[in-house]
């Protein structure tokens, strides 16, 4: 019994230690980034690096706040990822549960559907580009909402029909014998018993949008500036500012690191688990 359990002890103080080796991975460029935004000029370039600044300076901060572009392109932000977000996640939920319970599409939609992750943004950029300049589409909030909702759509619906896969298909017909129509089934049954894998495919989308690059460097413009645009622009001819760039990246983080935490409970699947009951 004694060997048991000093190996069940061995067994997971190593986990313990793997996982916090893995912790400590993903959070020193992180920590790194913060440090750096706290250090002079001199600081940030010294070699060997200097990792605790003797003299903390928030003059990085300072400068940030007092840019015109930082407070336009942070609303821009919340506003383009939210409201994409959202579209993506309602017509993703309906159009998920729409394929897996009545094979609308038949079996080759999903996969068309997966396909279209496949394709590089950079094959597409042009295309879209040209559409929107003939539509006089370019820098509009419209147009950045329109593709973000395009570029997630398929993923969030195949997140999504893994969760309306696991829900009882008897749960449903017992609603409907009660009387409940199709409609309300969705709104009253459906959607309440799959809201973590909403939550979850909705959170997961919010930061694919909101960590976007490519397309918003492309079709924004002075009104549609997002933070990975704004924080794009610290690097010029002059050279690279490291610590204004360090404090744009720490902040642009704030809002998924909040949201992250806010939901993480609705992070965790399963909780369809005795549904018929």
């Amino acid at each position: 019994m004694n060997s048991r359990r000093r190996k069940r002890h061995l067994f997971t103080g190593i986990k313990t230690g793997i996982l916090l080796l893995f912790f400590l991975f993903f959070m020193l460029p992180i920590v790194w980034v913060a440090l750096t935004s706290i250090k002079r000029p001199v600081d940030q370039m010294a070699i060997p690096p200097v990792w605790f600044p003797e003299q903390p300076v928030f003059d990085s901060y300072l400068t940030l706040f007092q840019n015109p572009d930082f407070v336009t392109s942070l609303v821009n932000s919340l506003l383009i990822s939210g409201i994409a977000t959202l579209i993506t996640v309602v017509i993703g939920a309906i159009a998920a549960y729409s394929i897996e319970r009545f094979r609308t599409g038949g079996p080759l939609l999903p996969n068309l559907l997966l396909m279209t992750r496949m394709i590089p943004p950079v094959v597409v950029i042009v295309p879209i580009f040209l559409l929107a300049y003939r539509v006089n589409l370019l820098d509009t909030y419209v147009l950045l909402i329109i593709t973000y909702s395009a570029l997630n759509m398929a993923l969030i619906i195949w997140l999504l029909r893994s969760f309306f896969a696991q829900l009882p298909v008897e749960m449903e017909e017992a609603a409907m014998i009660d009387g409940c129509s199709r409609i309300g089934l969705f709104f009253r049954i459906v959607l309440p018993v799959v809201m973590p894998g909403i939550a979850a495919a909705g959170l997961i989308c919010f930061i694919f949008c909101w960590n976007e690059f490519l397309f918003a460097v492309t079709l924004s413009g002075a009104h549609t500036k997002t933070m990975p645009v704004l924080t794009s622009t610290f690097v010029s001819e002059r050279g690279l500012d490291r610590g204004l760039m360090s404090a744009s990246g720490l902040i642009s983080s704030l809002p998924v690191i909040v949201l992250t935490i806010v939901f993480q409970r609705y992070l965790v699947s399963g909780l369809t688990q005795g549904s018929v009951k």
